[in-house]
């Protein structure tokens, strides 16, 4: 396990940011060994944190040679990260670079390794200015004679050459889901999100609908007690014990100041969320900062312009508070996905949500008129049906559009 410092500076040192910090440290299998904090009047041009500073860093790395990397709580620049890694004499990382190396690791699919490593070329691309010391020109061969390439203009050459590459490939994913996406439009069935702050339990939610629906194990998404577990959008029908169907959707997690290079790399992962019919927004309510981590939520997706999607905030770990659960509003709910409690009033809330203007009738469908019975069943929710003499006798319930058409057929 790599042996780490940290580095707190900024002009203003919040313990729920640096604590949330030291999660992604722990989440990258690094130790933090020691940590230092500097409250800034302004940030260095050079080394964004003073030279008193610096110093002190340099004297603990030098009785403490087993560290291998101090990481900063922000952003760096270039220039910052190379005049600091001349003077601690070890690489330097940043808060977009730890993230990136929690998302590589985690990242077990084609399409979510060709994410994360374009949005780490875009971030390697600028730090090349300056960084490479072999920077002596290679001489040239053939009938061109001549001074040739530096080095580093043949790097940064190598490397624009495989962003492009990426994208390309990326461009072919994002072509393959909207593909998909149509299909799945055509089949009429709404697409209910979970999003939230990363290890909030969307993905416990999930497999938990999974399990209530009676859905086969093989379709469950991985579970896991870490930030970051889940990168790829994964989509389930579910069947609701009501007869409700819909498509959810499970995606990456938010957090504080998620990387703009994370963001723009996965774009048709997370534009999944722009066409959902419902967002169920999963908040970890154990969290002393859960408002915080809320406020995360509703700026991510205002930046992936899915801020006006109809929202239930579900408040899951409820058996972890003193909250009351399983209780519920209009637009929120308590309960607990770990412990199955509260999943007949979310099932509620989302029927509430998804068909807010649905009527119970009772229909007389000839058998001459069959060919609707396919649309009824996707489209409505049959309570009952009884075959007599004179046609099926339906109970269902419909939306006003539904009923418009089929008001010929209602018994009154």
């Amino acid at each position: 396990m790599k042996q780490v410092a940290a580095v707190f500076a900024n002009t203003e040192c919040i313990p729920e940011e640096q604590e949330e910090f030291l999660e992604l440290i722990k989440a990258c299998d690094m130790e933090l060994i020691e940590s230092f904090t500097q409250t800034l009047k302004e940030i260095s041009f050079r080394t964004y944190i003073g030279k008193g500073k610096c110093e002190e860093i340099q004297a603990f790395l030098s009785s403490h040679d087993t560290i291998e990397c101090v990481i900063f709580d922000h952003d760096l620049t270039p220039l910052q990260i190379r005049n600091l890694e001349e003077q601690f004499m070890i690489p330097v990382m940043d808060r977009t670079e730890l993230i990136l190396a929690i998302f590589e690791q985690r990242a077990t699919t084609r399409v979510a390794r060709l994410q994360v490593e374009q949005a780490s070329l875009s971030k390697l691309l600028p730090r090349l200015i300056g960084a490479n010391t072999q920077l002596g020109r290679q001489s040239g061969s053939g009938k061109n004679k001549g001074a040739g390439e530096k080095q580093l203009e043949l790097d940064r050459r190598r490397i624009k050459a495989r962003i492009s590459e990426v994208n390309r490939e990326l461009k072919k994913v994002e072509n393959e889901r909207m593909t998909q996406r149509k299909a799945r439009q055509k089949s009429d069935l709404p697409l209910v999100s979970l999003v939230g702050y990363t290890n909030a339990g969307k993905s416990t939610m999930m497999n938990a609908m999974l399990s209530l629906c009676a859905s086969k194990d093989d379709k469950k998404v991985l579970e896991k007690d870490m930030l970051f577990a889940t990168l790829d959008t994964s989509i389930r029908q579910i069947k609701t014990p009501n007869q409700d169907e819909f498509l959810l959707s499970d995606t990456v997690g938010f957090v504080n100041e998620l990387p703009h290079s994370l963001i723009k790399a996965f774009h048709s992962t997370l534009e999944e969320v722009k066409y959902a019919s419902l967002l169920l927004q999963i908040v970890d309510a154990s969290s002393p900062q859960f408002h915080k981590q809320m406020q995360i939520t509703q700026k991510t997706l205002k930046e992936i312009d899915a801020s006006h999607i109809p929202m239930i905030t579900v408040y899951n770990k409820c058996d972890l508070t003193s909250f009351t659960y399983p209780s519920h509003q209009e637009h929120e709910i308590y309960m607990s996905a770990k412990e199955g409690i509260g999943f007949e009033e979310l099932f509620d809330l989302i029927h509430a949500h998804l068909y807010p203007n649905e009527l119970e009738v009772e229909l007389l469908l000839p058998y001459h008129a069959s060919i609707h019975l396919n649309e009824l069943l996707r489209k409505g929710r049959i309570l009952q049906r009884d075959d007599q003499e004179d046609g099926m006798h339906i109970k269902i319930k419909l939306t006003q559009e539904l009923l418009k058409k089929y008001e010929s057929y209602i018994l009154t």
